[in-house]
């Protein structure tokens, strides 16, 4: 068990950030379909205040997004994958596809440090 004291997740750092917008709008996710790219976009395009609204609850924070928002997010897109979850995050995957809300569920949790995501220049 550890005894250190609890930190809240951090963000990446936004030129790491803009480098994966960038990367991603000129050549795609790999063999990945335009709906998780799509996903991908709006996430990281939250995350740098490039967008004010969230892309799963439609917040808006009126502030730059934290690394807690992102885990925040994270966490509600995980349970928007899901028929049996809150309607309102349901209704983001219906309308937009599960390789949608996945691609945010992946990018929110790169963000803040996973390797859900990758750069090339990372490989």
């Amino acid at each position: 068990m550890s005894t250190g004291e609890w930190t809240p997740p951090e963000l990446r750092p936004q030129d790491e950030l803009k480098a994966m917008i960038a990367y991603v709008t000129e050549h795609g996710y790999g063999t990945t379909s335009k709906t998780y790219v799509r996903g991908l976009l709006a996430a990281l395009n939250w995350v740098t205040g490039a967008t004010a609204v969230s892309p799963i609850t439609g917040t808006s924070l009126g502030r730059p997004v934290t690394g807690m928002d992102a885990s925040t997010e994270h966490g509600r897109a995980y349970e928007a994958l899901y028929a049996n979850s809150d309607p309102a995050l349901w209704k983001v995957t219906q309308d937009n596809g599960t390789k949608y809300t996945l691609a945010i569920e992946h990018a929110l949790s790169w963000v803040t440090g996973s390797d859900a995501l990758w750069l090339p220049s990372e490989t």
